[in-house]
């Protein structure tokens, strides 16, 4: 990842969220996929407009932001984390 991208990240995450990012696992959070994808998608949708960015993320909660953040830094942790969510039996209320 060039450093220059990471900086990005800095800025729209915060340098906690993406420390946490660098040593956290997809499989260590406790966050829903779809939020977790619907968030990506709006963030990438809003790629011109930072300021917007920045209010999607921080309407998230840490564990979700810290999730977002794995997956826009590398996409295969999508994949990980789409399969974590196809392998746990859904509750239903």
């Amino acid at each position: 990842m060039s450093t220059n991208f990471d900086s990005e990240l800095i800025g729209l995450f915060g340098r906690w969220t993406f420390a946490t990012a660098q040593v956290k696992r997809s499989e260590e959070l406790n966050v829903d996929p779809a939020v977790v994808k619907a968030a990506a998608q709006q963030v990438i949708e809003q790629r011109d407009d930072p300021e917007r960015q920045r209010a999607i993320v921080n309407a998230l909660d840490e564990n979700t932001a810290v999730a977002l953040c794995l997956w826009l830094r590398d996409p295969a942790n999508a994949s990980g984390l789409l399969g974590q969510a196809r392998g746990k039996r859904r509750k239903r209320g």
